[in-house]
């Protein structure tokens, strides 16, 4: 499963960008002709931004694209001249407002970005035609900064990614066999049975039993028990087919989620002739709770087992 961090700062930036339109009634009121453009611009690339995030299913670049056209109507409003900027309101305090929200986007847009964020937000300011040079370096050095915690966040949630995936595998996964366990069997069997009903394909659930490892373990102690376990797993994993779900769910119990099988008995035969001591049930799974399905093949295979 992909870990959630990113698609729930996603959905964070959409509601986050709209907090501007408190700023509407300024530029209303106060707004010269490029803060009126600047802010056109920002709204337009608004939709757009987020209907891309919507079908394509990438809201990370969805998010730095509206980011980017952002920062660049920030630098429209900061390189213009104040009259062209605003009237009504002192052009510096104006420049100051605009610069705090470069240095937001600036970091905002390097953790969505990452590195070719911050090189961006760095070629807006250099390139930009700014009546100042002041004002230039001290806009690059706020950007810089704020690209550069921007870019510390974007390597703190991958971190935080890896971890979750990892803490995400080890409770899906048994650690003896490398199998998926019973957590995973009971979080996929829907997904399975609801494509295989799209499909218009079988589902067949298959349930082995190793019959001999209480004596192994008897005989030999557990670390042999253990061995045969880890044995007969990778027996069932190359006999079974490619896209096959296979799971440990028990002491010596294993299942097996086959997505339009038709011979069950071709692997039975399989199986058997390289790990004779076990025995399996099938059961078709249409219209079954995995419960069923379960104590289906569990009374199939005690069946065979009291031939």
């Amino acid at each position: 499963m992909t870990p959630e961090i990113w698609p729930g700062l996603v959905r964070l930036y959409w509601r986050l960008a709209l907090i501007p339109l408190v700023w509407i009634p300024v530029v209303v009121l106060y707004g010269g002709r490029v803060m009126y453009a600047a802010t056109l611009l920002y709204w337009l690339s608004l939709p757009v931004a987020y209907i891309l995030g919507r079908v394509t299913v990438m809201g990370r670049l969805a998010v730095a694209l509206h980011l980017g056209v952002a920062l660049f109507t920030a630098l429209m409003s900061l390189v213009a001249s104040p009259e062209a900027a605003v009237t009504g309101l002192s052009g510096e305090d104006w420049r100051l407002g605009v610069m705090a929200f470069f240095t937001v986007g600036a970091y905002a847009f390097a953790a969505f970005a990452g590195w070719p964020g911050l090189w961006l937000a760095l070629a807006y300011v250099l390139l930009a035609p700014w009546p100042q040079e002041e004002t230039r370096f001290l806009v690059a050095a706020g950007g810089l900064l704020a690209s550069i915690a921007g870019l510390s966040v974007a390597a703190m949630i991958r971190r935080l990614q890896a971890l979750q995936s990892l803490i995400q595998s080890e409770a899906l996964t048994d650690p003896l066999t490398g199998l998926a366990n019973r957590r995973s069997l009971e979080r996929e069997f829907p997904r399975l049975q609801a494509l295989a009903a799209r499909e218009g394909l079988s589902l067949v659930l298959s349930l082995w039993d190793l019959d001999d490892l209480k004596a192994v373990n008897d005989r030999e102690g557990h670390k042999a028990g253990d061995a045969h376990l880890v044995r007969f797993a990778r027996v069932l994993r190359e006999e079974a087919r490619e896209g096959d779900a296979l799971y440990r769910v028990g002491g010596d119990e294993f299942v097996g989620l086959h997505l339009g099988l038709r011979d069950g008995a071709s692997l039975e035969a399989r199986v058997h002739a390289r790990f004779p001591s076990v025995s399996v049930g099938f059961s078709q799974v249409e219209g079954k709770e995995l419960v069923q399905a379960l104590e289906a093949a569990d009374g199939l295979m005690y069946r065979k087992k009291g031939r």
